[in-house]
C-alpha cells in the first residue's frame, strides 16, 4: 500500500520520474532564485513480517524482510542538481534446486541483503546524464500493495533498472491538454562498481556476462510520449505512457530486442471538496492498466513476453484498498505457451506521521509452481532536510 509522498518501497523509479519532471518546472520559477544551493533527503523504510505458502514446494518464513529508499538530493542552481538514490533489499538468487524459485523472485524471504547506488545521477536542464532508471512503464512505480508488482520489477520484466546513460526530455509548452513531454534516452547496463552491493556483494557484470542492454557501446535507445494529469471536465484525471526500447544485440544472444508499452492511469475524485482534499479527507476511484510486449525476449530470435497488468484502488480519508493483477505470457518456437499470472490485495491506513501499515495477500503462478505470498508492512517515510540550505536561513 503506498504512504503518503513519497510513495512506498516498491516505487522508487516512479518518484525519481515524477521529482525529474517536477525539476524541470521548477526552472521556469522566478522565486528565491538566490537561495542556493538547496538539499533534500528522504528516506523511506518498510519491514515486512510474511510467509510464503506454496503447493508444488518447500514454503519460505514466517520471518523479517527490510527494505529501504534513501534519497539525497542536491541542487547548486535552478538548473544544475545531482541526485543519488540508495536501495537496500534483498538481492540474493534462490537456490537453483529449489523447487520454488521461479516464485517470488522479487521479494524477500529467505534471501540476504543488501544496499547500493539504484540511481546516481547529475541533472542540468533537460538533460541528465548518469546511472537512473529510463522512463519506460509504470507498473512496477503505479501498483499498490507491497507484492503486487512482483511480475512487473527487474530482473525478467520491464522495469529498466542498473542503467548508465543519457537523457534528453523535452516538455511541449502548451498544457492545455496536459503535461505532454518526449523522452529521448541512450544507455548501456552498469558495469562499474556501483553495481556491487554489500553487504551481500551482487559482483560486477562483465561483457561477455550478456544479457539485456550489455552491449559494447550505449547502442539502447528509448523514446516515451507522455501526458501527466490531463483534465477531462472537473470530474476525473487522466494520465498515459506511450513508449518503445531498442536494446542492442548482446553478446551470445541471437537477435536485439525490442520494448513497446502503452498504459494509463485514470483518477476520478468521489466526494468531497478542494479543500477536504488538501486536508487529506476526500475519496476517489484510482484505475490503471498498461500493457508491455517483449519481441525477442532475452535476446531469442521469435521468443516474445507479454505482459498486461490492472489495478483498482479506492481511497476514502486515510484507508486504501487496492486490486491488482498481472498476467504474463511466453511464447517461443517449437515450445508451449505459458502462462504465469499474479492476484494481489491490500487495504491500508495511513497515519499522520508518515506512516502507512498495510495488510496484503497475491497468489502468484508460474509455469507449474504456485503459492501464496501474505502479511503485513509497516513502511516509514523520514525526511531529515527538505530544501534546506547549506548556508544562511532554512525556509
Amino acid at each position: 500500500m503506498r504512504p503518503p509522498p513519497p510513495t512506498s518501497t516498491d516505487g522508487p523509479t516512479m518518484r525519481s520520474l515524477i521529482g525529474f519532471a517536477l525539476a524541470l518546472a521548477a526552472t521556469t520559477a522566478t522565486a528565491a532564485d538566490d537561495l542556493w544551493p538547496k538539499l533534500s533527503f528522504d528516506t523511506v523504510l518498510a519491514v515486512d513480517y510474511a510467509n510464503m505458502e506454496s503447493d508444488t514446494g518447500p514454503d519460505r518464513g514466517p520471518g523479517f524482510v527490510l527494505w529501504g529508499d534513501s534519497t539525497l538530493t542536491l541542487e547548486v542552481s535552478d538548473a544544475l542538481s545531482f541526485t543519488g538514490l540508495v536501495q537496500f533489499k534483498p538481492r540474493a538468487s534462490l537456490p537453483e534446486d529449489n523447487p520454488n524459485n521461479e516464485l517470488f523472485i522479487n521479494r524477500g524471504l529467505n534471501r540476504q541483503e543488501g544496499g547500493k547506488f539504484k540511481e546516481l545521477y547529475l541533472r542540468y536542464g533537460d538533460w541528465r546524464v548518469g546511472k537512473f532508471v529510463q522512463n519506460f512503464g509504470r507498473a512496477y512505480g503505479m501498483l499498490g500493495g507491497p507484492w503486487a508488482s512482483d511480475l512487473t520489477e527487474e530482473p525478467e520484466a520491464y522495469e529498466p533498472s542498473e542503467m548508465l546513460g543519457v537523457e534528453r526530455v523535452y516538455v511541449f509548452d502548451d498544457e492545455s491538454s496536459g503535461w505532454r513531454q518526449l523522452t529521448l534516452s541512450a544507455f548501456i547496463v552498469d558495469r562499474t562498481f556501483l553495481h556491487r552491493s554489500y553487504p551481500y556483494d551482487e559482483g560486477m557484470i562483465r561483457y561477455k556476462d550478456g544479457g539485456v542492454g550489455n552491449t559494447r557501446l550505449p547502442e539502447n535507445v528509448l523514446l516515451t510520449y507522455d501526458v501527466i494529469n490531463k483534465p477531462l471536465g472537473d470530474w476525473s484525471h487522466l494520465s498515459y505512457q506511450a513508449g518503445v526500447i531498442r536494446w542492442g544485440k548482446t553478446y551470445g544472444s541471437e537477435a536485439s530486442e525490442w520494448w513497446t508499452t502503452l498504459g494509463s492511469n485514470l483518477v476520478i475524485p468521489l466526494r468531497w471538496g478542494v479543500a477536504d482534499t488538501l486536508r487529506g479527507r476526500y475519496s476517489q476511484l484510482q484505475l490503471y492498466a498498461e500493457a508491455v510486449r517483449r519481441d525477442n525476449f532475452e535476446g531469442v530470435d521469435g521468443r516474445t513476453r507479454t505482459f498486461l497488468t490492472g489495478s483498482a484502488e479506492y481511497t476514502t480519508g486515510r484507508w486504501v484498498l487496492e486490486l491488482a493483477t498481472t498476467q504474463r505470457w511466453t511464447t517461443e518456437r517449437a515450445q508451449p505457451r505459458q502462462r504465469d499470472k499474479i492476484y494481489s490485495a491490500s487495504i491500508g491506513y495511513n497515519l499522520p506521521s508518515q506512516t502507512t501499515i498495510a495488510l496484503s495477500a497475491a497468489r502468484e503462478q508460474i509455469g507449474s509452481q504456485s503459492g501464496l505470498y501474505a502479511g503485513i508492512r509497516v513502511t516509514q517515510t523520514l525526511t531529515a532536510c527538505s530544501k534546506c540550505m547549506l548556508r544562511g536561513r532554512a525556509y
